[in-house]
């Protein structure tokens, strides 16, 4: 198949490494990929992986020019389905896709993706042909939230990760090293975890906190870190568009999140063999599964949140070996890139033929 991947957003995102990922995988098992995006950063990512890039100033919805761009995309590389994400996409790529009857799969990476209104109504039930969801709990919220969704018009694939070695995960560090690696805003919870921190350093405790992103946070949280002379514990280290294979240096990886879809981020975490400390939010505790391959709190809980980092910090070197490996064994039998990058190949194959059918 000729598969077409467009993002418009400006951001890096989960959706992002997702495309990545899966684009490598379909690469490897025979498919053609074809990337369409106005992210730089983005773009010089995916062409560093090897993959086929095309940039796109997508323009106000419903903009001719790009629509018409768009079916010269896909009648020259005679694409045969369409993955787009946000209703942007679909008003361009979508259209353009519907008219040359290409069967689009709209990816929703947040449930919040889908608004209850009419033009978004009409946007889905015209020119979206399925949605795909990366867990079960988005699925259920999508359907609780959306009375004009139907199960069988969303699937599921959990996204994947491949283990980065099969023996990571084995040292604990002493002092512990966390790490965390989402955007640095309130919504993402930067603002109590700073205050879980210092508590952590007016207690005694020894540790080292990495924290990779960028947000509107940033510069409040390094001069709460000067103001309180938290320098010797935690450090901002900015953007880093592959923070992955920085990972397992760490040993614990941390996600602090008031909402999210099916976070990327724990996955990596989990397979570079890091046992994870996570807010309870949306499909996590499909991941992780408290007191085996991590610990889960409620979002905004600095107690809770507290009491885990030292559970961390005093914990056994067994203990900790044990839950490494049962981080390393869930990535293995649920989140296998391979896998499931095969799952998703088979879904495009099934939406592509019932596409034809119904022509």
């Amino acid at each position: 198949m000729n598969i077409a991947f467009v993002t418009s957003t400006k951001r890096w995102g989960g959706v992002k490494t997702w495309i990545l990922d899966f684009s490598e995988e379909l690469i490897k098992i025979g498919h053609n990929v074809l990337i369409f995006a106005r992210d730089e950063n983005f773009i010089n990512r995916a062409e560093k992986n090897g993959l086929k890039t095309f940039k796109i100033d997508f323009g106000f919805d419903y903009n001719p020019k790009t629509i018409v761009r768009f079916m010269g995309y896909f009648k020259k590389y005679n694409v045969d389905i369409a993955c787009l994400n946000v209703q942007k996409e679909l008003r361009s790529a979508g259209i353009a896709a519907k008219i040359m009857k290409i069967p689009v799969v709209h990816r929703v990476g947040l449930a919040s993706d889908i608004v209850d209104k009419i033009d978004f109504k009409i946007a889905n039930k015209f020119l979206s042909d399925k949605i795909l969801v990366p867990c079960e709990t988005m699925k259920t919220e999508l359907l609780e939230k959306h009375k004009f969704l139907e199960e069988k018009d969303i699937s599921v694939i959990y996204n994947g990760k491949n283990i980065l070695s099969e023996n990571a995960g084995q040292i604990l560090h002493k002092p512990v090293k966390f790490v965390i690696t989402s955007k640095v805003e309130k919504s993402k919870g930067h603002d109590y975890l700073a205050k879980v921190l210092l508590k952590l350093k007016h207690k005694g405790l020894s540790f080292h906190f990495d924290i990779f992103g960028e947000g509107n946070l940033s510069e409040w949280f390094e001069d709460f870190i000067k103001k309180n002379k938290l320098d010797d514990n935690v450090q901002i280290k900015g953007f880093e568009s592959d923070v992955r294979h920085l990972l397992p240096k760490y040993d614990f990886g941390l996600l602090t999140s008031f909402s999210e879809g099916f976070p990327n981020v724990i996955l990596e975490y989990m397979s570079a063999g890091l046992p994870v400390i996570s807010s309870n939010v949306s499909g996590v505790a499909e991941i992780v599964e408290d007191d085996f391959n991590g610990f889960l709190f409620m979002a905004g809980d600095e107690d809770k949140l507290e009491r885990l980092f030292k559970k961390a910090i005093s914990m056994n070197t067994v203990t900790y070996k044990s839950m490494s490996l049962n981080a390393l064994n869930t990535m293995s039998k649920r989140f296998n890139l391979e896998d499931n990058a095969l799952s998703l190949a088979g879904f495009f194959e099934n939406v592509k033929k019932t596409k034809n059918i119904q022509l």
